[in-house]
């Protein structure tokens, strides 16, 4: 991937995957506070939440000429298993995917940002 960008006259390294993931982790936290328990019906606010600020700090972090797809999905906590992929057909020298995952004992949250060259 490059590793530097150049906007406005400015010089600026590309974030890295680890950078990436704490936007992704900081979104996370700012949403879900403490020991909150799982309601379905405060999810779809949850993920607005997670997705909206999670995608506002990446966005602000890359190159303008990269689009970013941030998904977020949270599950109830019940102790069975969760499984999830994705596949992608890309350019690997330029494009990534950062994921973060939070658990606690009321739910599990997965969020994804994809960052693509354009």
């Amino acid at each position: 991937m490059s590793t530097e960008y150049h906007t406005g006259g400015e010089t600026r390294a590309m974030p890295s995957a680890d950078e990436i993931k704490k936007y992704l982790k900081s979104a996370v936290e700012m949403a879900v506070t403490g020991g909150e328990e799982y309601l379905h019906s405060k999810v779809p606010e949850l993920q607005k939440n997670i997705n909206d600020y999670a995608l506002k700090k990446v966005s602000a972090a890359i190159p303008p000429t990269y689009k970013v797809v941030v998904t977020c999905m949270i599950v109830q906590n019940t102790g069975s298993g969760i499984h999830t992929a994705s596949t992608v057909h890309w350019q690997p020298d330029q494009d990534m995917t950062v994921s973060y995952v939070f658990h606690n004992d009321a739910m599990v949250v997965d969020v994804n940002a994809f960052l693509i060259s354009t």
